[in-house]
């Protein structure tokens, strides 16, 4: 099925949404899911024509389309934006390679030219989405990645009115939502698997910190969710590890605060599992277990065999955030 046939009520089964940092609250918003399961996704990838086919039936006249190395990129975004946007997808892909071949896994540059729609502003993206726009008070992605359809849309938040920071947070957003295109184009992640929105979404916010201009290593400080960990810890109660490992809804619903929380938490337990030398070889073990399941049924067993301990990694998680936060 193509992206554009995916509709409101079932956005977030097929998709992850960029959450770009705990200062904006119209992104925060756009974490409530459908109240009802949205069930098993389809997985059905899309193609150039496709795509162009679903943007002219979304009413979209100009569409410019431009090819890199390892991308495609269509939309009515100005061609200087569908430039920048494929030049950090390559920079970011170089430096995911690197990372992570650089810690044991293996793998693989994807097979074919990944799809990229990059849209002029957040009107467009959510006419072609079917949403509301961010000025129209809605709740809004502010970037997706969709699984179903192996398609990454981002837009230009240069030109929507009142934000600042505009070009930082058109890297960061790819970034994030590329971070996730590309676990599940290189072997790291398999689209069909049942995977814990905390492991998928700690994997994005830690591909999120990105230098504006020019090539950045992966996993650098998440400045943003650090302080997240810093601030909201004042108010709000530590997520423990097994609740965020088997309740996805912990990152999908309910108190703006807590959802930022369970983001910062996520990242924190991939940059541990990441960096921590001891840690490594069990998180290679268990994200290769991931992969061959299809539903929840073996999610903390499978936890349990690879990371050890479901307490004594929540009480390293907790000492691990504690020291970003004093990097701060």
């Amino acid at each position: 099925m193509g992206n554009g046939s995916i509709d409101r009520r079932r956005w977030f089964g097929a998709a992850t949404a960029a959450v770009i940092g705990g200062s904006s609250r119209r992104a925060s918003r756009a974490q409530e899911p459908p109240r009802a399961d949205p069930g098993p996704v389809p997985i059905h990838d899309a193609d150039g024509p496709e795509v162009e086919k679903t943007l002219s039936e979304a009413g979209f006249e100009q569409i410019r389309r431009l090819r890199s190395n390892h991308y495609l990129a269509l939309g009515d975004g100005a061609e200087s934006f569908l430039r920048s946007s494929l030049t950090d997808c390559e920079e970011l892909l170089i430096a995911y390679m690197r990372h992570f071949r650089d810690r044991g896994f293996d793998v693989k540059e994807p097979e074919k030219p990944l799809l990229v729609t990059a849209f002029a502003d957040d009107r467009s993206f959510g006419k072609y989405h079917k949403m509301p726009s961010l000025m129209q008070g809605g709740a809004q992605a502010v970037g997706m990645y969709d699984r179903a359809t192996n398609l990454l849309s981002v837009f230009d938040w240069r030109n929507v009115p009142q934000v600042s920071r505009a070009a930082n947070r058109n890297v960061q957003t790819v970034a994030h939502e590329g971070t996730h295109q590309l676990t599940f184009n290189t072997g790291l992640l398999d689209r069909e698997a049942d995977t814990p929105t905390c492991i998928v979404e700690g994997l994005g916010t830690y591909g999120e910190p990105r230098k504006v201009m020019g090539p950045s290593d992966l996993g650098r400080m998440n400045v943003q969710r650090a302080d997240d960990l810093a601030k909201l810890r004042r108010s709000l109660p530590w997520i423990p590890v097994r609740q965020l490992l088997a309740d996805d809804s912990t990152l999908r619903a309910g108190l703006y605060g807590k959802v930022m929380l369970a983001y910062a938490e996520s990242w924190a337990l991939v940059h541990l599992l990441l960096n921590d030398k001891g840690r490594l070889p069990g998180f290679r073990g268990y994200l290769a277990a991931v992969k061959a399941r299809k539903d929840a049924e073996h999610r903390l067993d499978d936890a349990r065999e690879h990371l050890g301990d479901l307490e004594e990694l929540d009480r390293d998680l907790q000492a691990h955030a504690v020291r970003l936060v004093r990097a701060l």
